[in-house]
């Protein structure tokens, strides 16, 4: 599929990978439109132009809401970037958690993002080539000791991802993996590691969207992806730092 004079919707588009992937896609004459919590951050989309629709992914109402929205407002949709995403960085064995921030990084991370693409499938099955594109993460193939729900709702996702591939394989609708490596972004502020131009992990990664490589990330991901299913030990020394 070519990323030209399409219709896009980009959950999580005002910051960070979304933000980069809303505004290269609209360089390339596609219409974009972005989904993220009401805010200044969606306004200042609005001014650049997008189109912007409210979208709260931890609020099953703020979902339905939006999908109506959508259906009401377009005709079809060709791509789906299911981008947004939260971690909360903590040692689950030995803090006592609020049962509603846990809950709240599911949501986020796994619950809502498949109760919008269900809701999406009527928009996106009236394209003639469809592509949803779910963003996860390489500790979704080997959990990381402070972000063990994190890990888990993307390991989750990771496994819709596939299901959901084979369940549409007979129809018009491809269904693609973007796994990004620590990027800059506003998720990842304060940790003291390195990280990846967001601009630049886009730019990587597009051409192969546009070829429907199953899983699109960098050459580095790709090798701990390796790692994680022949030498699992080694994948958790590299989270590790050692």
């Amino acid at each position: 599929m070519q990323f030209n004079d399409r219709t896009i919707v980009i959950t999580g588009g005002t910051s960070g990978i979304g933000q980069c992937l809303a505004r290269t896609l609209r360089d390339r004459r596609n219409e974009v439109i972005v989904l993220g919590r009401a805010g200044e951050r969606l306004d200042r989309m609005a001014e650049e132009g997008f189109a912007t629709v409210p979208c709260d992914l931890g609020d099953p109402s703020s979902i339905e809401n939006a999908a109506h929205q959508l259906a009401q407002r377009w005709s079809r949709v060709d791509v789906l970037f299911n981008n947004a995403g939260v971690q909360y960085n903590y040692d689950l064995t030995s803090e006592v958690l609020p049962v509603g921030r846990i809950h709240r990084e599911i949501d986020i991370d796994l619950s809502g993002q498949i109760l919008f693409t269900q809701l999406m499938l009527p928009l996106l099955s009236r394209s003639d080539c469809a592509m949803i594109v779910n963003t996860t993460s390489g500790l979704g193939a080997y959990p990381k000791a402070d972000g063990l729900v994190y890990s888990a709702a993307k390991a989750g996702m990771r496994s819709f991802t596939v299901g959901l591939r084979n369940v549409l394989r007979s129809t018009p609708i491809r269904v693609l993996e973007l796994i990004p490596p620590v990027t800059d972004t506003g998720m990842t502020a304060g940790r003291d590691e390195q990280k990846m131009d967001p601009q630049a992990f886009v730019d990587i990664t597009l051409p192969q969207l546009e070829r429907e490589r199953k899983i699109a990330t960098t050459g580095q991901l790709r090798f701990f992806l390796l790692l994680t299913r022949s030498i699992p030990g080694l994948a958790r020394r590299i989270l590790e730092g050692k």
